[in-house]
């Protein structure tokens, strides 16, 4: 089954019902259909919790936190990680790191809404949640 490693952007797309929400819930239930896994960072989970958190109680948050807990699997970030992101300077350091983490968790895929910034040094597949979503009719 395909490891896809899902930016932090996607998720507060389709959380904040933000442009690209559609593709994210179709990302999401084709992960509950056991077509595809999905994989994020420990540290979006950490911008997903701050972000959320204006207008919403911590319990709100926590409730969240446990409903995407349950829909990606968490992949933990390590020093190695961050020692190859700090040897690779770039634009956007958060997305270095988050690409560190895809590689180490094996993802085989990167969905995206910033592909620009990842292009960059990417060496793994990148879609937007539509792109990708067409790959799979295909």
């Amino acid at each position: 089954m395909i490891k896809v490693f899902i930016d932090t952007n996607i998720l507060l797309d389709y959380y904040l019902n933000r442009d690209g929400a559609d593709a994210a819930e179709l990302l999401f239930r084709n992960a509950m259909t056991g077509k595809i896994n999905l994989f994020a960072s420990t540290l979006t989970f950490a911008t997903f919790a701050y972000i959320i958190k204006r207008g919403n109680s911590i319990e709100s948050v926590y409730t969240l936190l446990d409903e995407v807990e349950k829909r990606i699997y968490a992949l933990s970030m390590d020093r190695h990680q961050l020692r190859n992101a700090i040897d690779h300077p770039c634009k956007d350091f958060e997305d270095m790191l988050q690409y560190q983490c895809a590689v180490a968790g094996g993802c085989d895929v990167i969905i995206t809404n910033n592909k620009k910034d990842f292009a960059e040094y990417c060496q793994l597949p990148l879609y937007t949640a539509e792109e990708f979503l067409a790959t799979l009719k295909k």
